[in-house]
């Protein structure tokens, strides 16, 4: 009878969770803050063509970066602050953007495109987008697809960039 008594007492513990004892589970998950990662995308994308960018993750998950990149031809810079939303490193994020050419001017009509930009009255645009964006451990991965604004321009025009990056 004790016997039995016994393993009624003890088959309650046969049926308990997995606990994981390893130190990654004990500490809490928190994503590199400085990031530096190589960014492609299409003509209106913040940092070119290809590029690359330095990205800064603060504790409330503002992300501001700013990079430049090959917009062939010309230089393409831009500026970039992005809201993350999520946990443990994989975030929906949402991002406003300011990028420019020095060369050419993205948002003028076809025929005055490649003008100097010095020459141009506007060679600079805003980026309004979403997206994803993966921060897990020293590595990121991201891609966001964005809405193209101008004052020079009311046609609105599309973007889609993304990047791998090493954080520090």
């Amino acid at each position: 009878m004790r016997t039995f008594a016994l393993l009624l007492l003890l088959t309650p513990a046969a049926f308990a969770d997995e606990v994981d004892l390893t130190p990654r589970s004990r500490s809490e998950h928190k994503p590199a803050s400085l990031v530096v990662r190589g960014e492609g995308g299409t003509a209106f994308a913040p940092f070119g063509y290809l590029g690359g960018c330095i990205s800064w993750l603060t504790a409330s998950k503002l992300e501001l970066e700013l990079g430049a990149g090959g917009g062939f031809p010309g230089l393409q810079l831009g500026i970039a602050a992005r809201q993350l939303f999520g946990e443990r490193g994989a975030y929906l994020l949402l991002e406003l953007a300011i990028a420019g050419n020095t060369r050419v001017n993205r948002v003028a009509d076809s025929g005055t495109q490649f003008t100097s930009a010095g020459q141009s009255a506007n060679s600079a645009w805003t980026n309004l987008g979403v997206g994803f964006e993966q921060r897990q451990d020293n590595y990121s991965l991201s891609l966001a697809g964005d809405i193209v604004f101008s004052t020079a321009s009311l046609t609105p025009h599309w973007a889609l960039h993304g990047g791998v990056g090493i954080g520090f």
